[in-house]
Parts: C-alpha cells; structure tokens; sequence
C-alpha cells in the first residue's frame, strides 16, 4: 500500500497535456493597472472528466516607461510575473443548468493533478522567460486569516522554488486596495530569482 506522501508525488508528477494558445490580453484589471511592456499568454488543458483549463501568465516590467511615471524611480529594472488559473465547473440552480470558469477546484477528484499541470505550465514559461520576480496571490478568509489556498500555495513555492532557480522570504502580503469582487483582501507571496 501507498503512503500518503508516495501518492501525492505521482500525482504530481502526472499534469494534464496543456497546450499553448498565444498571447492573452485581459480586457480589464491587470493591464491597466501595471503599465509598460505588458505581455500575456494562454494555455489550456482538458481534464479526464472533459472539464476545460486554463491558464494565464501575465509579465510586466517592474518600473514602467517614463511615460507612465509621475515621480522618478530608482529601482532595479527587471520583469515581474503573475499567473492565474481556472477550471470549467458545473452549476445547477432551479432546474437550470450551466457552466462557468473557477479557480475554486475544491471537492474535485482531481484537484492535484490540475495544481500539477498549473505547475507544469508555470515552471516551462520560467524556464524560457526567467522572470526577474513572482507574484503568487490569493485571498485572505473573511476573519483575515490565510485560507487554505495560500496555504498550499506556500507549500507548494517550498517544494518547487529553489528547483527553479527562486528564493522565498517566507511572507505573505495583504495588497494595499485590491480586494475580490466577494470583498475578500487579496495576498501576494514574491518569490526573486537567485542573483536578482
């Protein structure tokens, strides 16, 4: 029989096959909000049970074009990234059915194996690009606690960053303004490449 920790190392060593689909711009937020040499791309998986994933990369750079200063900065260039992910999920609400896509995979099956294929797809793009620094985010509970998605989220950057090339200061930062549209503070983990 498996341990536990046997079980979840083959699991995620077993992504899901994801595949590239070019550039991505988001209509709104990110964008707009981190000016200068912004660029996106896209990747998209299927899961056994035929539910459609995908995966964004956003990079920018850390200080933006003159253009979009108002007051000098003298901080080192280099380029920030930021991902995000979804997963098709089903929904039925009096007699309606219907689909829509979600970062929250919890009570699925295979949960691990989506935070594999996210993973694998995090770690080519880092691989080709070698972004100069990480953003890893997610919300705080209600109670302004650390949910159970950054918790796994900081296991998770633990295991994998220095394999990458990545240092870690074993922080979470509540973002200054930016909240979920339930209201929720949004948390960043930073994660600097080594020689940075």
């Amino acid at each position: 029989m498996k341990s536990f920790n046997q079980y979840i190392t083959e699991v995620f060593d077993k992504p899901y096959k994801w595949k590239s689909a070019g550039k991505s711009t988001p209509e709104i937020g990110i964008k707009d909000f981190q000016k200068g040499n912004f660029k996106g791309s896209q990747y998209f998986f299927k899961t056994d049970d035929k539910r459609y994933g995908e995966v964004y990369i956003y990079e920018w750079d850390i200080v933006p074009p003159a253009k979009y200063r108002t007051i000098p900065v003298s901080q080192k260039q280099g380029r920030v990234m930021e991902m995000h992910f979804a997963v098709e999920t089903s929904w039925n609400q009096m007699g309606v059915q219907g689909s829509e896509m979600s970062s929250d995979i919890t009570g699925k099956g295979d949960a691990m194996r989506i935070f594999a294929t996210v993973l694998d797809v995090v770690g080519a793009y880092i691989k080709k690009n070698k972004p100069d620094i990480i953003r890893v985010m997610g919300t705080k509970t209600k109670d302004d606690e650390i949910g159970s998605r950054l918790e796994l989220y900081k296991k998770l950057i633990k295991r994998y960053a220095s394999k990458l090339g990545y240092q870690y200061d074993n922080k979470v930062m509540t973002i200054g303004n930016r909240k979920t549209f339930a209201g929720l503070e949004l948390a960043v983990m930073k994660l600097v490449r080594k020689g940075f």
